[in-house]
């Protein structure tokens, strides 16, 4: 998502929630009195849990890994109030955060870290260059309540052991964002892409779709080894999922044209796909994206 005051997305968000048929994979196990939801999967002894955002959050999403020496937490939410839920629910878990990752640059998957005890997060090399150089401004720029992560290194590409569970860890660079690490949990046939798809959820779009949909298409390849998708913003979804963010942004594309307007794109776009949430999102994503 693009950098832009917390409370102004909030406000606009709240106004404007679209709510339409929601599929997920995976267990319902969220608890009472939650305003976000949590969803748990669990394969060859590898349990998963995604904490999604209420509407005012964004939908954003966060996963747990459980392991033998404690829990991987991918990305930190935006919202104080979502940051919160998440820190209690990985809390009832008994096991400490053993790493926290970051999967990319955007502050909506990071913001929230404040809130969530300022684990030492790591993250791809263009994401911490960016922290370094940006968040701290950012920060002040947005008056957020939260803080620049504390960096404890840089996610490098290949395989991670952590607590007996294996990752594989990937860059992909010029899509949503400059960089996204994609993360494949082999064992739980699970694979973590982050705001590569936005799950039945309005995308912020890109300068890069032709590139983002090629990776969306590898995606699609390798559907029979991580057929569980976890989204960065919405449900967990299937790898048939995938072919709906592809139609998403074909659709997108050829509307976003010189001198088009972003509030007939968002029209457009509402109307081809009723069932998405959030088109306050794709308003931002334009504000960027749109030819000047």
């Amino acid at each position: 998502m693009l950098p832009m005051q917390r409370r102004g997305l909030l406000a606009v968000i709240g106004s404007s929630l679209l709510v339409g048929p929601l599929r997920a994979q995976g267990t319902d196990a969220t608890p009472a009195g939650f305003a976000g939801r949590v969803f748990v999967n669990e394969a060859a002894g590898v349990r998963l849990h995604t904490y999604i955002a209420a509407p005012q959050g964004a939908l954003v999403t966060s996963h747990v890994i459980e392991t033998s020496a404690g829990l991987v937490l991918v990305d930190g939410q935006f919202a104080p109030g979502s940051a919160q839920e998440l820190r209690r629910y990985t809390d009832s878990l008994g096991q400490p955060v053993a790493q926290a990752w970051l999967s990319h640059q955007h502050p909506d998957h990071w913001f929230g870290f404040h809130h969530l005890g300022r684990p030492p997060v790591q993250a791809g090399p263009t994401t911490v260059a960016f922290l370094r150089s940006n968040g701290a401004a950012l920060v002040a720029e947005r008056r957020a309540d939260s803080s620049t992560p504390d960096i404890a290194g840089q996610l490098a590409e290949g395989e991670r052991v952590v607590g007996g569970v294996t990752f594989r860890l990937r860059r992909v660079l010029d899509t949503e964002a400059p960089e996204i690490m994609v993360i494949e949990v082999p064992a739980a046939r699970a694979v973590i892409v982050q705001d590569l798809v936005y799950n039945r959820v309005h995308a912020v779009v890109s300068r890069q779709i032709d590139n983002w949909v090629s990776v969306l298409r590898g995606l699609q390849q390798d559907g029979a080894r991580t057929p569980l998708i976890l989204a960065g913003h919405g449900e967990p979804a299937a790898v048939g999922d995938l072919a709906g963010m592809i139609r998403y942004l074909e659709t997108v594309k050829p509307l976003m044209a010189p001198g088009a307007s972003a509030e007939a794109i968002v029209a457009e776009m509402t109307r081809a796909f009723p069932d998405h949430r959030l088109p306050p999102l794709l308003q931002l994503g334009l504000s960027r994206a749109l030819p000047g």
